[in-house]
């Protein structure tokens, strides 16, 4: 058996283990979390005008 089955399957539970610790953070599990920026509101306009004449 040669050297790569052990370093193919070493580089994917690296990969499953930082996917997990994205997930993590991601969610707030660890750490705080990740929040969206503030959206700035914009005023509500009528959808037709009151006056059709």
């Amino acid at each position: 058996m040669s050297a790569v089955g052990p370093v193919v399957i070493l580089l994917l539970l690296v990969a499953l283990l930082v996917g997990a610790l994205m997930v993590g953070v991601a969610t707030g599990w660890i750490g705080g979390g990740i929040d969206l920026p503030d959206r700035p509101r914009r005023a509500r306009r009528a959808r037709r005008s009151r006056d059709l004449r």
